[in-house]
């Protein structure tokens, strides 16, 4: 029998996945037949990731990290996450690493989120600076119950020294 004080937190982790994946959820784009904005290409998921360009593969690196992990692999999700990212991103991502009690909250109740990519759409990609956004099929689990749906997410990346780096990520509406 589980205890009692333990409902709280179950409770509260649960929460905080459904506020995560809902965060992104909005109305969704119509589909095939939408087209993309003048001077955007489209890139569907579905091509084999040496297909994408070297930009457009961090950026799905970056968002999988971000939004997949168990409490197993959460601590090199988040390192994946700091090894890709610069600038304020990083800076802000450097502030909050994950604590032994949170990664001890997550094996308790069995918390982890999963992530598809399912398109990858190019915004703006030249030299020096890229933008994709990235759909995701998402499914979070914790305390038992389960939150599935699909977010857009934006990813800039800049390029340092020839290396391909994020600087923002954003779950859009």
């Amino acid at each position: 029998m589980r205890s009692p004080a333990r409902r709280p937190m179950r409770i509260a982790v649960a929460a905080c996945a459904a506020v995560a994946l809902l965060a992104g959820c909005g109305p969704q784009s119509a589909g095939p037949s939408a087209k993309p904005a003048p001077g955007q290409t489209t890139q569907t998921a579905v091509r084999p990731a040496s297909e994408l360009s070297e930009p457009a593969r961090t950026a799905v690196s970056y968002a999988l990290a971000a939004r997949s992990w168990t409490p197993a692999t959460y601590r090199s999700q988040y390192e994946t996450q700091l090894r890709l990212a610069v600038g304020r991103l990083r800076r802000e991502l450097a502030q909050v690493p994950p604590t032994p009690e949170q990664l001890a909250g997550y094996r308790r109740d069995q918390a982890r989120a999963t992530a598809t990519v399912t398109n990858v759409s190019t915004l703006l990609e030249n030299d020096r600076q890229a933008e994709y956004t990235v759909v995701l099929d998402e499914r979070n689990i914790a305390a038992g119950q389960a939150v599935a749906g699909r977010t857009t997410n934006l990813v800039v990346l800049t390029n340092r020294a020839g290396r391909w780096r994020v600087t923002a990520f954003t779950i859009q509406p």
